[in-house]
């Protein structure tokens, strides 16, 4: 299985963030990958963070372009309205090749940090998820994380649990609060559970950047560094399977 993903900087309004992001998508699609990975909020971050909450009928035109490309897509994160409640989802749809929506996973774990020097709260304009991001691609089980989920061992334990054999965090990291855990935590979470895990962050200033695809053993397979750009690695899942055959570690969850 071919897996690309799309590094990028959000510092656009809605419009220019998805122009850029169209220009990623269409430049990926060459490399014919099976799936396209983008980051969390990939339409927000900017100059105007509230031009990219959006409802659920903005997403055609993604759904479109994976049917035109056969293609499909995991839909990094956007900040979906919800119509009960004055907040957002921090949600990430997967499209499949024919364009339908496979699955949704809303992001579990909020980001909350109380320094002296910076003070931020999620929970105060975004719902969290209840359930667990896990959706099968051709046949293959796929776990979804978004970004400070990545502290929570426990909830990938149960994406493998749930048959994971890839997970995909999309991301918007920052190097003040994470840089450490952005390159420890990734290895560690492929590591114990065998996974090949699939980290896509945001890049620019404060962030992490640094996306890389981390195989079951812990092996960085390849990485991007601050720069924009695209990676795409080919997934051996018949070498990974061979592999936690003779490594039975997860027979004993």
């Amino acid at each position: 299985m071919k897996i690309t993903l799309i590094q990028m900087k959000s510092d656009g309004n809605k419009k220019e963030n998805e122009e850029k992001t169209f220009g990623f998508l269409n430049k990926a699609i060459k490399n014919n990958p099976d799936i396209i990975c983008l980051s969390e909020f990939f339409l927000s971050w900017g100059k105007d963070f509230d031009s990219g909450i959006i409802d659920i009928d903005d997403i055609k035109i993604y759904q479109e372009f994976a049917k035109n490309n056969n293609v499909n897509l995991i839909l990094g994160s956007v900040a979906l309205k919800n119509k009960n409640l004055n907040k957002t989802t921090n949600t990430c749809f997967i499209i499949n090749r024919v364009g339908n929506i496979i699955g949704r996973y809303d992001k579990k774990y909020m980001y909350v940090v109380n320094r002296q020097d910076f003070k931020l709260d999620e929970r105060d304009d975004t719902i969290p998820g209840k359930t667990l991001g896990i959706v099968e691609i051709e046949r293959v089980r796929i776990g979804i994380g978004i970004c400070f989920d990545l502290r929570f061992p426990e909830y990938f334990r149960q994406l493998t649990k749930n048959g994971a054999s890839i997970i995909f965090l999309p991301a918007h990291f920052r190097e003040n609060t994470g840089s450490i855990a952005w390159n420890i935590l990734t290895r560690a979470r492929a590591m114990e559970n065998q996974v090949y895990f699939c980290a896509c962050n945001q890049t620019g200033d404060g962030l992490c950047g640094n996306s890389k695809v981390i195989d079951y053993e812990g092996n960085i397979v390849k990485e991007l560094g601050k720069e924009e750009g695209i990676l795409t690695v080919e997934l051996d899942l018949d070498k990974q399977e061979k592999y936690r055959r003779e490594l039975p570690v997860l027979d004993q969850m």
